[in-house]
């Protein structure tokens, strides 16, 4: 399923650019890119402070996305379970204002640049467009997987049937005294994980709801790790400190998601390893950034409609992602509702504090 999406995204984004391409080549008096626009290099750039740029921003990366994990997993480590809750909802602010305010806005500006000069056509709204192609592609995959599960769970609840009704009173206790309780995951577990006591199609959807999570942020982590490595002078330390900050509060969203699958089988390690997957995606970024900086020309066409189809794309899957996974499935869950009315204000303060924080960060990201 994973792979259909992304043919999905790489067709989409193939499509576009022939329509840009196609656009470029009709008429006659169709004006070249100037000088400007086909400029490449980057001025003033530093080595060192780029290379210490990669390890900095994959330290904070990594923090950012086991802290939460971490405390799952590790049981010397001792903190309440509502200040880490609060950072799942303050993680939900930060997905949405970084979908809404970063990927969506780095899109129009790109998709609008003067450099491409009429080659998206007369359409001038390709970034929303697009965005709601991946919305769309989101909520067809979801609603086919989620089927698929839940099919599989009749089946698993009818073969259930045949067992005595005391071991079935018996698991229902259990479970009673066991969900019910926010953030019950954080409790601490160990490598084989019973923490949460979720239906398998449940879980397996929310995994997968985390994984479609995962890929959209790494879309955009490896763009802006790109635009870090190819910024010198000055700006390349305020862009540093900005991408740090936004970089450590989008891991601890991913984080606290990751923490909350549950598998039957090494369970820390394949939680690590989800980890691993987005603190090298902005370092990798970095990398390929350094590498091309000599012949990467920011305003050239091609890499303007690039960059705006695949930041347009990973908008539609982290609005997605925010709205549906995020937002409505948390805050109607019925633990949710369950928790004092304090706790459920304290929750909405913590998520709309991510979503000003993300927001102002996007002054200069």
């Amino acid at each position: 399923m994973m792979h259909t999406f992304l043919e999905l995204l790489a067709v989409l984004a193939l499509s576009t650019v022939a329509v840009s391409q196609e656009q470029a080549t009709e008429g006659e008096g169709q004006t070249k890119p100037n000088a400007e626009c086909l400029a490449a290099g980057v001025a003033d750039w530093n080595r060192g402070l780029q290379i210490g740029g990669v390890f900095i921003v994959l330290g904070i990366s990594a923090a950012g996305v086991m802290l939460p994990v971490g405390f799952r997993y590790m049981r010397w480590l001792d903190i309440d379970k509502r200040i880490l809750c609060g950072g799942k909802f303050f993680g939900a602010g930060v997905i949405m204002a970084t979908a809404f305010v970063h990927m969506l806005g780095e899109s129009v500006e790109a998709l609008k640049d003067d450099c491409l000069d009429g080659r998206m056509g007369d359409y001038e709204s390709w970034p929303g467009a697009l965005a709601m192609m991946a919305v769309l592609a989101m909520h067809l995959i979801d609603h086919v997987v989620s089927a698929r599960f839940l099919k599989l769970g009749e089946q698993s609840a009818a073969a259930s049937d045949s067992d005595s009704a005391e071991s079935h009173g018996a698991a229902a206790l259990e479970e009673k005294k066991t969900v019910g309780k926010p953030c019950d995951h954080f409790a601490g577990g160990g490598g084989h994980v019973h923490g949460l006591l979720v239906p398998a199609g449940d879980q397996a959807r929310r995994r997968l709801s985390t994984y479609m999570l995962e890929l959209g942020i790494a879309l955009h982590s490896i763009i802006i790790g790109m635009t870090l490595a190819v910024t010198g002078g000055s700006a390349f330390t305020t862009l540093l400190a900005a991408i740090s900050v936004h970089q450590f509060f989008e891991g601890v969203a991913l984080g606290t998601r990751i923490a909350e699958l549950s598998f039957r089988r090494n369970a820390a390690a394949l939680a690590l390893a989800n980890c691993a997957v987005f603190a090298i995606t902005t370092p990798l970024g970095q990398a390929i950034g350094i590498g091309i900086r000599e012949s990467f020309a920011p305003r050239d066409p091609a890499t303007l409609v690039i960059l705006g189809v695949l930041n347009s794309l990973s908008a539609g899957v982290l609005i997605y992602s925010a709205l549906v996974n995020l937002l409505a499935e948390e805050f109607s869950a019925p633990d949710f509702r369950a928790s004092p009315r304090w706790t459920r204000i304290a929750y909405f303060v913590a998520m709309y504090a991510g979503c000003a924080t993300m927001s102002v960060i996007g002054k200069w990201t």
